[in-house]
């Protein structure tokens, strides 16, 4: 029989209601143990990070929550329930492994897989993802296609939709550079991967998201400090978990609510158009044939990005990557 861990209990109750004291009486009728229980409780969560009050003839209230990426952290910002498929590690090789793992055996749609390091992260084109402990978001959402198998390509775009409202609730005006980064200040604060799971069929394609959120210029690395910043460096000091909870909650709005990837694509093509900073620029494209430049003139309905080159055709880059001269330190 697993171990009961009364601190996260404790929480768990005092989360439900923290504009409200909670009487040590009726916390302890709760959780079924003596009010010297709840009281130890209430000081492993202190020791923990987390802000209780507690006033005779009142009882306990939380106050305020720690930076932290655990599960039970993360069930204070989610909807009552939405814990239940959030698995949350201390330190993993990669999100997206184990998310394709976890896929292959049968978990649910909807399964989110956290770390507050990675060890393995992985970025597009099979570069590496730095993922330092105690300053970023490294999640992995899984779904299973109910859709039509063509709209997996719109899986990343969708990604970067929801993290671009997400920062936008905290007063931040990103950006996204076709197809996976998104740019606050024109340096990249998120990235995003999907890979498929396969065994024989696609079983369930995982989207990866990092997002860089407390580090300061010189936690970056000396070749990324002039290409990378953090929400905190661009102004909103926001909990990890409060960024984590909101990306998981706009994705399951898309997905799970509105089944976007059901629709006809028109909308999502038009919030992407609206945030992207890659529209209207002059790009490399870089492809295993070749390089050449272009002007990007849209986004197209399979979220491919649609080129014009200097003869004036038209072409949609669905693969390879396109560099956007001037951002992220492109001359």
């Amino acid at each position: 029989m697993a171990k009961r861990d009364l601190a996260a209990e404790l929480l768990r109750e005092l989360g439900q209601d923290r504009t409200q004291y909670h009487s040590g009486e009726e916390l302890s009728v709760r959780l079924g143990v003596s009010r010297t229980a709840v009281w130890k409780a209430a000081c492993r969560l202190r020791e923990q990070g987390y802000a209780i009050e507690s006033v005779t003839r009142l009882g306990y209230r939380l106050t305020a929550l720690p930076d932290g990426m655990t599960k039970e952290l993360l069930e204070q910002y989610l909807p009552q329930g939405r814990g239940e498929t959030v698995i949350c590690y201390e330190e993993t090789d990669s999100t997206n492994t184990r998310g394709m793992q976890l896929a292959l055996e049968g978990a649910p749609t909807g399964t989110v897989v956290l770390a507050d390091r990675q060890t393995h992260g992985n970025g597009r084109l099979g570069r590496s993802f730095a993922s330092p402990a105690g300053q970023g978001v490294y999640l992995s959402y899984l779904l299973r296609p109910d859709f039509d198998p063509a709209a997996l390509s719109l899986l990343t775009s969708c990604a970067g939709l929801a993290v671009c409202q997400v920062l936008e609730q905290h007063g931040l005006a990103p950006a996204i550079k076709w197809p996976n980064d998104i740019i606050l200040d024109r340096r990249k604060v998120c990235g995003i991967l999907t890979s498929d799971a396969e065994s024989g069929t696609i079983n369930g394609a995982v989207i990866g998201i990092g997002v860089n959120v407390t580090q300061q210029p010189q936690d970056f690395p000396e070749e990324l400090r002039d290409k990378a910043i953090s929400v905190r460096e661009a102004g909103a000091a926001v909990p990890r978990a409060a960024i984590a909870a909101g990306i998981i909650t706009r994705l399951d709005d898309l997905f799970l609510r509105q089944h976007i990837l059901s629709q006809p694509a028109e909308n999502l093509i038009g919030e992407l158009t609206r945030r992207s900073c890659t529209i209207g620029r002059r790009v490399e494209v870089i492809s295993p044939t070749g390089q050449y430049e272009a002007l990007a003139v849209a986004i197209a309905p399979d979220a491919g990005l649609i080129v014009e080159l200097p003869d004036g055709s038209r072409r949609t880059v669905s693969s390879g990557e396109v560099s956007v001269r001037g951002l992220l330190g492109y001359t």
